[in-house]
């Protein structure tokens, strides 16, 4: 078909006008059926293009179209796409939903450094309430496992790093069930140290305050490794049923001597 298609001449569209009046007269007398046949679609859309009479040209194959509504349909799909590409159309796509790629643009906020002089610094790291509640209920989990009782949740509320002094510090603050206090959570700071470039002091020690809802506490970090805040009461963080956490936190890492 695709040979004959620079062959087209201005009888082309009477002609498609004609089959489509002759077609729409039959459905109208509801005389439809159901098989179809390509090579006789092609066949008289090849002849359309050509503006041939069909009906004259093909009186059999004419008289098997106006008998068949599958085959109808498909001729008049195929004529429909080739008048879009002769008047360089493009066929429209069904429409879809916009794809949502604004998580491409989401950033973990990063931590404000403010460096007091050369072997004084800190770092000042925030979660909103929303960020907070998205960790303890995530909107989409696929599956968590039951704790066992050898095995209690474990919930890491921020993960960076900080430069200062030549040094990087990694920090992770991470949350459990206390294991010593009734109704309450254990909140870990862990750090760890590489050298950026030569360092202008001494790594240790730091001091740390956790603000979060009514709870503030201040620990003194001696080295690397884990350090252990003060338990955290549930009603200081959650509300009263204990079901929401009610306040984002943040998270104050200072070098002060």
């Amino acid at each position: 078909m695709s040979k004959n298609q620079n062959n087209y001449n201005p009888h082309t569209r009477p002609a498609a006008r004609k089959l489509a009046k002759d077609l729409a007269d039959l459905n109208s007398r509801g005389q439809l059926a159901s098989e179809t046949d390509g090579d006789m679609v092609s066949l008289i859309v090849d002849g359309i293009l050509r503006g041939e009479d069909i009906s004259r040209r093909y009186p059999t194959l004419y008289r098997k179209l106006l008998e068949n509504a599958g085959l109808r349909q498909a001729l008049m799909d195929a004529l429909e796409s080739v008048e879009a590409e002769r008047a360089h159309q493009m066929i429209p796509l069904p429409k879809t939903p916009k794809t949502d790629l604004s998580f491409l643009l989401d950033r973990t906020p990063q931590p404000l450094v403010e460096i007091l002089n050369d072997h004084k610094w800190r770092g000042t790291w925030r979660r909103t309430l929303e960020q907070i509640q998205a960790i303890f209920s995530p909107p989409e989990l696929a599956y968590r496992a039951d704790p066992t009782q050898f095995e209690d949740p474990w919930f890491t509320l921020l993960r960076d790093e900080l430069e200062a002094s030549g040094a990087v510090y990694t920090v992770a603050l991470e949350c459990t069930l206390s294991s010593q206090t009734d109704e309450a959570i254990s909140a870990f700071l862990n750090l760890a140290v590489t050298l950026s470039s030569d360092p202008k002091s001494a790594w240790f020690p730091l001091q740390a305050v956790l603000h979060w809802g009514a709870y503030t506490e201040s620990i003194i970090v001696p080295e690397e490794g884990r350090t252990r805040f003060p338990d955290i009461p549930l009603t200081a963080i959650m509300d009263i049923e204990h079901e929401e956490i009610r306040s984002g936190l943040s998270l104050i890492l200072e070098k002060t001597a």
